[in-house]
């Protein structure tokens, strides 16, 4: 622009009045902008020192391709969280915009934390509904079976009843993208201990839907003349399976019963001697022990619970 123009006053003479004039048009030929120099490319394409964008180029510019969401390989509008949609891992915010967290939230929201959220499943609620909750992260999912039951002692064979089986054991941590909407837990029944002189109970599976399962212990075969303990469940599909441990077999010459199998989260029920029944085995998923005798048959012990724990962390 002109860096200087000057007014005629009313009282200017004609000498001064055209000398100011002059002066003025100087001036203006100095500072002018041609109409050559004007740019009305949307694309900017030039990309000169020497050319000016009109507005309306400049806005048909920005609207295209300057007034887009940010992406992983794209500049543009972001977004900030707000506390509701940090809590809920949103990707998006209300306008559309990937959304980011200040540094200041961040710490407000690190130093409050979310405590992780333990489900417990007993077979009295078996089976059950498991409903993911919003906000959930992952789960580590435990599933154990129950144990097997003992098997009662023999008077005719002088022989202590063998012990059940544990039951099988599967831990796996699931990622929620990876888990249904709803998911049916059940945990199978525990093996009962057997009548007298009669054989252990097998325990029934449980499982966490399809993510992870664990096989009960099988029952104690009945003590007869060479009674054997019952084998241990197993676990499967897990990150990590174990096998229940196997129940001991009764003794003849003491007529001592044999103790059942360990579990992970169980152990096995004791052995016994004398006119006494088989101990059950320990919550969650112990083999119950045989039955004992001195003179008279004594029942086995029943197998430990199972139990399905689900730890929710958001």
């Amino acid at each position: 622009m002109p860096t200087s123009i000057t007014t005629i006053n009313g009282s200017d003479v004609i000498s001064t009045s055209r000398t100011t004039i002059n002066s003025n048009f100087s001036s203006l030929n100095t500072n002018k902008i041609e109409t050559d120099v004007l740019d009305t490319d949307t694309a900017l394409t030039a990309n000169s020192d020497s050319k000016i964008a009109t507005q309306k180029a400049v806005k048909a510019y920005v609207d295209a391709g300057g007034n887009v969401n940010a992406s992983e390989t794209t500049k543009g509008i972001v977004e900030e969280a707000t506390d509701a949609e940090v809590t809920a891992g949103t990707a998006t915010g209300a306008t559309g915009a990937k959304l980011f967290v200040t540094p200041a939230k961040l710490a407000t929201r690190l130093a409050a934390g979310t405590p992780p959220v333990v489900r417990t499943y007993l077979n009295a609620v078996s089976p059950a509904t498991w409903t993911k909750p919003a906000g959930l992260k992952y789960v580590v999912v435990e599933v154990q079976a129950a144990g097997g039951g003992g098997a009662g002692s023999d008077t005719t064979n002088q022989r202590g009843g063998s012990g059940g089986g544990a039951g099988g054991y599967s831990r796996k941590t699931i990622a929620a993208a990876t888990l249904g909407t709803t998911e049916t837990v059940t945990i199978g029944a525990f093996g009962a201990g057997g009548t007298a002189t009669g054989a252990g109970n097998a325990a029934s599976s449980s499982s966490f839907g399809t993510h992870a399962t664990a096989t009960g212990g099988s029952g104690a075969t009945a003590a007869g003349t060479s009674g054997a303990g019952g084998t241990g469940g197993v676990g499967s599909s897990g990150d990590i399976n174990t096998k229940g441990g196997g129940g001991c077999a009764g003794s003849s010459s003491s007529a001592r019963s044999g103790a059942g199998g360990t579990a992970v989260l169980g152990g096995g029920g004791k052995s016994v001697q004398g006119d006494a029944a088989g101990e059950a085995g320990g919550s969650f998923g112990g083999g119950g022990s045989g039955g004992s005798r001195s003179s008279n048959s004594q029942v086995g012990g029943d197998g430990g619970a199972g139990i399905v724990i689900v730890t929710e962390f958001y």
